[in-house]
């Protein structure tokens, strides 16, 4: 029995790479896996809703407001690092697979004390510093655009594998716009700023819908929970534009989305870049301004040197959206090259990959 540990949580663009790399490691006899993760979030639902093996640690990330929470850091790492030390000695792990965030340093920690072989993967274009940290003690860093390579001192065993993505279908275009109650004979824009939203964006999208209609274009809006009400009042006035736009507060089947999508716009976390990749969905990104290390600023720069989207600064949003987003509109021959460069981006064998290494790793290859 192959036993393998993922480290990587607080955020989707940890999670869901470690699913996908489990996803592949599981269609092989004599695997088990287990997720560490905290117990208040995302993994600690998602994780278990799929059915694999949790275990919450009690480590937590550093606020940049004066916190009581930021004074207990200390004891959070080293009383981690005795969990997840308990936990190795007790699981008795092949590999240790650490995917990122502060979540993955603990375990990371107790690997290298073990001596239990750790494999990297990084979803972002700049790598966080549990990654970086490692990286001089894992056998294999695997990482998602070529550009990550200068941050790394450590090049024998780093490899652009490309973002492992969950197995996720992928359908026909009618098929899509039919379930989301949509025609056929328009171009479809989807709109995402993530589960929660992205007001600003909203408000962007807002300004040019109009437009947007009047180029043939209908629209997949997901709006978040918290701008819902404000986007969907917005159309009392004039109800007509809604035969075109279906506003979801989120959308659970985000393949459909992006079939049925021919541009998006949206957010540049690490997951929704690795599935516009996947998709081959150009798109114009208006990134987060307040993530980690500014990280989606990097990921969208890293499919915008590849041709394969634009970036509106947030900062810039309101005297730049219209233009840029039109722009793509007006010119589906650029939209056309955006895919093209897309697919020269893709790594679909990603968690295929990576899972090979780890059995490799492990023994069993």
């Amino acid at each position: 029995m192959v036993r393998v540990v993922f480290a990587g949580g607080g955020t989707g663009g940890h999670v869901f790479p470690a699913i996908a790399i489990a996803e592949r490691l599981l269609t092989t006899k004599d695997v088990d896996v287990m997720f560490v993760g905290t117990k208040n979030k995302i993994e600690a639902r998602i994780v278990p809703q799929l059915g694999y093996k949790f275990r919450s640690i009690w480590i937590g990330g550093f606020s940049r407001k004066l916190k009581l929470s930021n004074f207990l850091l200390p004891l959070k790492v080293v009383v981690s690092v005795a969990q997840s030390m308990k936990l190795l000695i007790s699981y008795k792990p092949d590999v240790v697979v650490g995917t990122g965030g502060y979540v993955s340093g603990p375990v990371c920690a107790a690997a290298v004390i073990t001596g239990t072989p750790i494999v990297l993967q990084e979803h972002n274009s700049y790598p966080g510093a549990m990654t970086r940290l490692f990286s001089p003690f894992a056998r294999e860093i695997h990482i998602a655009f070529e550009s990550s390579k200068k941050y790394f001192r450590v090049r024998r065993s780093l490899f652009v594998t490309g973002s492992p993505v969950r197995k996720l279908p992928k359908l026909e275009r009618e098929e899509a716009l039919k379930f989301f109650g949509l025609g056929t004979g328009r171009k479809t824009l989807l709109v995402t700023g993530g589960s929660l939203g992205a007001v600003n964006l909203n408000s962007a999208v807002l300004k040019v819908v109009d437009e947007l209609i009047s180029r043939n274009y209908q629209l997949i809006w997901q709006t978040g929970s918290v701008d819902y009400e404000r986007i969907v009042g917005s159309f009392k006035d004039n109800p007509d534009r809604l035969e075109f736009i279906r506003i979801e507060k989120f959308i659970e089947k985000m393949d459909h989305a992006y079939a049925a999508a021919d541009l998006a716009v949206c957010r540049g976390g690490a997951t929704t870049v690795a599935e516009l990749i996947y998709f081959n969905l150009p798109s114009l990104i208006v990134p987060y301004p307040y993530a980690a290390a500014n990280h989606q600023v990097e990921n969208a720069r890293a499919l915008v040197e590849g041709g394969a989207a634009v970036m509106v600064e947030e900062s810039g949003a309101e005297q730049k959206f219209a233009a840029e987003i039109l722009g793509l509109v007006d010119k589906p021959s650029r939209l056309v090259s955006m895919r093209d460069n897309l697919q020269a981006m893709s790594h679909e064998d990603a968690a295929e990959v990576i899972a090979k290494s780890v059995l490799r790793i492990a023994g069993r290859e």
